[in-house]
């Protein structure tokens, strides 16, 4: 169970904490114009048992999470490990690509 997100002020950038989670409001505003996808859906992603989990290789600790979203969309949720929350960075619907990876369970 969630708890109600609030808004956060850090280094005049508002922040969204939401439970173990976290993202910039603007951002998030963004990104749902531009993909479609608000922040709060694309937490479900990582609800869903069968989520893949892929590090972007950089070395920068960004990740992608690929999983079905309580819409039945499935996402690609690029985020960054921040202590004991995510950040959310950005959210938009899964690639043609993703979506086979999501099926096989594993990076090809």
């Amino acid at each position: 169970m969630r708890v109600n997100a609030f808004r956060l002020m850090l280094w005049d950038v508002p922040t969204v904490v939401e439970s173990d989670f976290e993202w910039d409001a603007d951002k998030a505003d963004a990104n749902e114009a531009k993909h479609g996808v608000a922040f709060d859906e694309a937490l479900d992603v990582f609800d869903d048992p069968s989520a893949v989990v892929i590090d972007d290789g950089s070395g920068s600790g960004v990740l992608l999470a690929i999983g079905h979203s309580s819409r039945g969309r499935l996402l690609a949720v690029v985020h960054i490990e921040r202590g004991e929350r995510v950040r959310i960075v950005s959210a938009r619907p899964a690639t043609r690509h993703e979506l086979r990876i999501y099926t096989e369970g594993q990076p090809t």
